[in-house]
């Protein structure tokens, strides 16, 4: 797997199709790579003598440094005369950007550079991609002015689709959600899911690995390397690809056949990976498992201040097959010292619309404390006037518990700051109350799949 500190961590990259016209792909990528790359960057174009203040190659071969990774965005016609000439530069890391392959029927093109990473020793992420990202190797050939870039953090994600991937990144920025890595493997002539799934699970940076796939062609090796996998790291999967339709829809897009939606939910449960079954899922359930313990029973407790927000969480926690049972009688005593007459201590926990930071404090505490509940829900309606930024606080320092809590914060720009400030704490925040109940169960799902033999 050393090949792959090439593609994560070289010391320098070559952009082949480098441009300088504003807007462009070769644009783009190379502007992205000099503001987030700290290596060396050759731009490759045969037209220019600088482009971004850097020197301009004609060939890779012009360039007399090594060049651990080439990064191509040329038309699909010349991507193998450009690999060629990156054999004879004994470059061994290529991402191929460029599109018209076998999506679009060119299988022949695919054919000849699937050759010659087998025959020539180099390894291919790619093609019809859209790259690698990470804090400080940003190859994505968006702008970040349209595209934001989520902070660091510790979800790894792999996509077969470019797209899906890019609109994922720019809602994990929105939301303050952390990325270790991203990669966008495209057709994956060679390099695979499998692959990276293998390197990941080792990868000290990534808590959880995230998959978005359409398909698998080989089958048993993904099995068995996301099972060795998920007994120490999380893996969530989306498949896409499930209809008739859907399945005819994914050979156009990228040249694969799909299979049955249920031979895939059967290898993801034999392979212990957490199955979500929308885009909106993958998302909550990824953040939840790279930043919170296993729930260890079903067993939780909901707090809020909203009375309606805690009876829908309830009837979604029933639903999930949660249990809510009564706290301890030493609980029930420590919440009564201190909460108003009005309150309620009968689980779900409503400490009502006039709670303060103060308030929660001392309920969490009592609650993640007692020993008939293994992790919490807590609804947090942040536009109540008692409450202050102290919340943030309040509910970072749960994580010292040690048990998994997950917040139900719903509302417009002040609520949205808010949120993103205790995802950047690593706390999950939902903007319903299903959502947060069925992303802590999720975290009991988990726990089932570690104790397994």
């Amino acid at each position: 797997m050393l090949f792959f500190d090439k593609f994560f961590n070289p010391e320098s990259i070559a952009v082949v199709g480098a441009s300088r016209t504003p807007g462009k792909l070769g644009y783009i990528i190379l502007e992205n790579l000099k503001s987030s790359f700290n290596g060396e960057i050759y731009p490759i174009n045969p037209h220019a003598l600088k482009i971004l203040g850097l020197e301009s190659y004609t060939s890779i071969l012009d360039v007399e440094e090594t060049i651990d990774h080439a990064v191509i965005v040329v038309p699909a016609e010349i991507v193998v005369k450009v690999i060629k000439e990156g054999i004879k530069k004994k470059i061994k890391a290529f991402t191929i950007i460029s599109s018209g392959f076998s999506e679009i029927g060119e299988k022949e093109r695919e054919l000849e550079l699937k050759e010659l990473s087998k025959n020539k020793k180099i390894r291919i992420i790619g093609p019809n991609c859209i790259g690698i990202y990470k804090k400080d190797l940003d190859m994505i050939f968006f702008s970040k002015k349209r595209l934001k870039r989520p902070p660091e953090g510790f979800i790894s994600f792999i996509t077969q689709s470019g797209a899906f991937g890019s609109i994922l990144l720019d809602i994990m920025a929105n939301e303050g959600v952390g990325v270790s890595k991203f990669i966008s493997i495209g057709n994956k002539v060679d390099v695979n899911e499998i692959e990276l799934i293998e390197y990941l699970g080792k990868d000290l940076s990534t808590r959880c690995i995230a998959l978005y796939i359409e398909s698998v062609k080989n089958g048993q090796g993904f099995i068995k390397t996301a099972k060795k996998v998920t007994k120490t790291k999380p893996i969530v999967a989306f498949k896409a690809g499930k209809t008739e339709k859907g399945m005819e829809a994914v050979t156009s897009h990228t040249g694969s056949l799909a299979g049955s939606a249920q031979v895939y939910s059967a290898a993801f449960k034999q392979a212990g990976i957490i199955e979500a079954k929308s885009s909106e899922e993958i998302f909550d359930y990824a953040k939840v498992l790279a930043n919170m313990p296993v729930l260890k029973n079903k067993k939780i407790a909901i707090v809020t201040d909203g009375g309606g927000f805690g009876i829908v969480a309830t009837d979604a926690a029933v639903k999930c097959g949660l249990e809510l049972p009564t706290l301890d009688n030493s609980s029930i005593k420590s919440l009564k010292s201190f909460l108003p007459s009005y309150a309620s201590t009968k689980n779900p926990i409503d400490i009502t619309g006039d709670a303060t930071d103060e308030r929660y404090k001392k309920t969490l505490e009592v609650v993640l404390k007692d020993k008939n509940i293994a992790g919490v829900v807590c609804i947090a309606l942040m536009q109540i006037p008692t409450l202050t930024d102290g919340i943030i606080d309040v509910l970072k320092d749960c994580k010292v518990f040690g048990k998994p809590i997950t917040v139900c914060s719903a509302g417009s720009q002040y609520v949205l700051d808010r949120n993103k400030r205790l995802e950047r704490f690593g706390i999950p925040v939902y903007p319903t109350p299903e959502r947060a109940v069925k992303a802590l169960a999720i975290l009991y799902e988990y726990g089932k799949v570690l104790k397994r033999k």
